[in-house]
């Protein structure tokens, strides 16, 4: 009983931290908005996490989680467009969306004088390189695939700050875009197999 409750408690505070983030900006926000929001005290806070970069690091940790099953889903459907498309939206959608856009421009920036963020950061993205390259199957040693991979992740970075500089862009047709992109990529990988293997 005592395990959930801890578990339900830290939640509770990630919650009022990402809307925290979202609403005030990750640098203007402190342990003091996030204890406020949540209900209760700051030192209370402390009970479940040490310290703002301890929380930060846990909604970093759970957005990871989200970007492996919804890459895992783009994945092991690219042989249907509609699903890749509906994965592509669950990736993108919220990506694009404009509170999120400047939590994670504020946190780069911030990680440019923190060097524990920055640390944060350059982990969770050579996770999410090394997921990916599992799911393509891309050999670690060809650096054109490597090369591929940091455009494809730029993309998928890239668009919501497209959206920053544009907001009258059609996010839909921009997810359009990139499911025709993936699903072209992966018929063409497939014909390319198949003359192989003749």
């Amino acid at each position: 009983m005592r395990k959930d409750l801890t578990q339900q408690r830290r939640e509770e505070i990630i919650d009022a931290a990402r809307k925290c983030f979202m609403s005030r900006g990750f640098h203007a926000t402190g342990m003091t908005d996030i204890a406020r929001e949540f209900g209760m005290s700051t030192g209370h806070i402390y009970n479940y996490f040490p310290s703002k970069l301890a929380i930060i690091e846990e909604v970093i940790s759970r957005g990871m989680q989200e970007f492996y099953k919804n890459s895992c889903a783009i994945q092991s459907n690219l042989d249907s467009y509609e699903q890749t498309l509906k994965h592509v939206r669950n990736i993108l959608l919220p990506l694009m969306k404009k509170e999120r856009v400047s939590m994670s421009l504020e946190m780069l920036i911030e990680a440019t004088h923190d060097p524990s963020l920055a640390k944060i950061l350059q982990q969770a993205d050579e996770k999410a390189r090394a997921h990916l390259r599992s799911l393509r199957k891309f050999p670690p040693e060809d650096p054109k695939d490597l090369a591929e991979l940091e455009v494809m992740m730029g993309t998928f970075e890239g668009v919501g700050i497209r959206i920053l500089r544009n907001p009258n862009a059609d996010k839909n047709l921009i997810c359009e875009v990139v499911a025709d992109r993936l699903f072209a990529r992966h018929e063409a990988l497939k014909a390319k197999a198949s003359r192989v293997y003749r």
